[in-house]
Parts: structure tokens; C-alpha cells; sequence
């Protein structure tokens, strides 16, 4: 029997359809699953907040080139949302394989202060300052451990916390913890430091009472081309 041609074409039609909506299904089954996928395997993210960067905040050269390390401050508080804007910067800092192996510890209770300056008695900034910044490397977030990339990734976090500190009108001054095991351990101990977790470096910060002119630091003969 002959099919009627306007038939063929309604069934040619109504297969077309189907056609596209099972691509799309597939389509949309895809990404779903790796939408899925990429948020299983993705590390943890804590819940975004709005960095306000304050009026007068110097661009990131400026600031680079004129830091300084500043061990005198005024006695007027740090505000809150500022020392979460410099401990920002030092999550923003790169770290060995993406492993953010940095933590940090605001301190701002007096009595503590003046422990770790009575642990160490030549960091009278740390006496000075409101608030300080301890910046630890945890061990259990490495990827490779005993390389010690922890000290890498807080470093980089530290210098972070420097540059932004001074760009925002502040100032700030490593204070060494590691690598001196007595200091470590004491510092461990003070705060109750989990036994994975290294104490690098303190970082008092607080509005300067002190001013210091820039320093052209550039040495030609440390600069190589291509080779020593």
C-alpha cells in the first residue's frame, strides 16, 4: 500500500523532534554530571564574603617598593575587618601544589602578646602592637610531607600580609619563630598548637609611630642574564 507522502513527512518530522530532545537530555545529563564530578573532587571553599579594599589603599608596586619594617606603633586599634583583609592577602598567596598548607592565628589579647615577647625578649614590637598575625604551616596539608613546602607556602603568605598591611596605611615586621626549636615549642605549647602544625613567623602589625624613608634596593651585580 502507498503511504501518503504527507505521512513520511509528519513522521520525518516527529523523528526530528525526538532527535533533539534526546540530545538535549544527553547534553544536559553531561553537564550535571560534571558539575557533580568537579564539586566531589574540589577542595572545601568557606562562604565568599565582599572584600572591601579602603580609600587610599596604594597599587601593589608602590607598595612593594616602599615597604619597610615597622617596629614602633600607636597605641589605636586595628580594626576587625581589616586584619580579615590582611589575613585574606595571605590566603590569596600561591602555595607547593595548590595545597594551602598556611593557617593563621590573630592575636589580640594583651597577656599572650606579652608571652610570646617574654619567649623571645628581642621582639619588643610584638609588646607594642594590638594585633598580631601568627602564620603556621600545617603538615597534615601537605601534599608531599617532610620536603617542607609548609615553609614555602607561609612565607609567600607572610610577605602577603606585609605588603598589604603597609598598603593600607599600616605597618608590620616579620618576627621569626621558625627556625629556632626552643621558640617553636614554646609557641606550640602557649597557643595549643595541634602537633602538625608549625609556627613560622609572627607578624605585629598597628598603625606606625614611626617613619621610614624608601630604599632603592636594586643591585645590578645580583642580576644575571642567562647564565652566573
Amino acid at each position: 500500500m502507498k503511504v501518503p507522502k504527507i505521512s513520511l513527512r509528519a513522521c520525518g518530522l516527529v523523528g526530528c523532534c525526538a532527535l533533539i530532545f534526546l540530545l538535549q537530555t544527553l547534553s544536559n545529563n553531561a553537564v550535571s554530571w560534571a558539575q557533580d564530578k568537579t564539586s566531589k573532587g574540589a577542595p572545601p571553599q568557606a562562604a565568599a564574603y565582599k572584600i572591601e579594599v579602603p580609600q587610599g589603599t596604594m597599587d601593589a608596586i608602590t607598595a612593594i617598593l616602599t615597604r619597610r619594617s615597622i617596629r614602633n606603633y600607636t597605641p589605636r586599634p586595628v580594626p576587625e575587618d581589616v586584619v580579615k583583609l590582611l589575613v585574606t592577602a595571605g590566603m590569596s598567596a600561591p602555595s607547593a601544589f595548590n595545597e594551602r598548607s598556611s593557617e593563621f592565628i590573630v592575636i589580640n589579647k594583651r597577656k599572650i602578646l606579652d608571652e610570646i615577647y617574654r619567649l623571645n625578649p628581642k621582639s619588643l614590637q610584638v609588646k607594642r602592637a594590638t594585633v598580631a598575625i601568627l602564620v603556621c604551616g600545617n603538615q597534615a596539608r601537605e601534599r608531599f610531607p617532610g620536603k617542607g613546602y609548609w615553609q614555602l607556602d607561609g612565607s609567600v603568605a607572610a610577605e602577603n600580609i606585609l605588603i598589604a598591611a603597609h598598603a593600607v596605611g599600616l605597618g608590620a615586621v616579620w618576627t621569626a619563630i621558625y627556625p629556632y626549636p626552643k621558640r617553636m615549642a614554646a609557641v606550640q605549647k602557649l597557643l595549643n598548637l595541634p602537633e602538625k602544625v608549625m609556627p613560622l613567623a609572627i607578624i605585629p602589625i598597628g598603625y606606625p609611630a614611626e617613619q621610614k624613608p624608601r630604599e632603592n634596593r636594586y643591585d645590578p651585580a645580583r642580576v644575571h642574564d642567562n647564565r652566573w
